[in-house]
């Protein structure tokens, strides 16, 4: 039997699944479509496949259903807070390194990492809204390469 040769579009399929298999994920939590937008394309720029969460259930749901490596969370999500998100992260088991993005103050933000850290997530230091995207790539990206070095030394 002769076996069909595969297409050229086909082998770039199989190739751009085999990349993004390979790449980190993201899930990026925020209720405000824009601000959800702008951060999936700037960490799909910093080598991530992102993924969306508009909500406290859509976030919970996501999380549950896969390894994120990496999260970005919002403190407001509508009736839910940051902090519940946290919880829920901690009742799962959640391994991802946490980047708190928010417009909240000081002091609330403060306070979120106090609990983040008391609960034993891998939380960084938040990052103001609005985003400074330079800063928000930079931090990705250094955490994408940490991660690589970790599973490959």
């Amino acid at each position: 039997m002769l076996e069909q040769a595969k297409s050229p579009e086909a082998g770039e399929a199989d190739f751009a699944a085999a990349e993004a298999a390979r790449r980190p994920r993201l899930l990026v939590i925020d209720d405000d479509n824009l601000h959800r937008m702008i951060i999936c394309r700037t960490a799909t720029k910093s080598g991530y496949v992102p993924a969306g969460a508009a909500s406290y259930e859509e976030a919970a749901r996501l999380a549950q259903e896969t390894a994120f490596d990496c999260i970005t969370l919002d403190l407001s999500l509508g009736q839910h807070g940051g902090v519940e998100m946290l919880r829920h992260l901690w009742v799962i088991g959640c391994k991802a390194s946490i980047i708190i993005i928010s417009g909240c103050d000081a002091a609330t933000c403060s306070e979120t990492l106090r609990v983040a850290k008391s609960l034993n997530l891998k939380v960084l230091e938040p990052v103001p809204k609005p985003v400074d995207l330079a800063m928000l790539r930079y931090t990705l990206e250094r955490l994408r390469v940490a991660n690589t070095l970790a599973v490959n030394p």
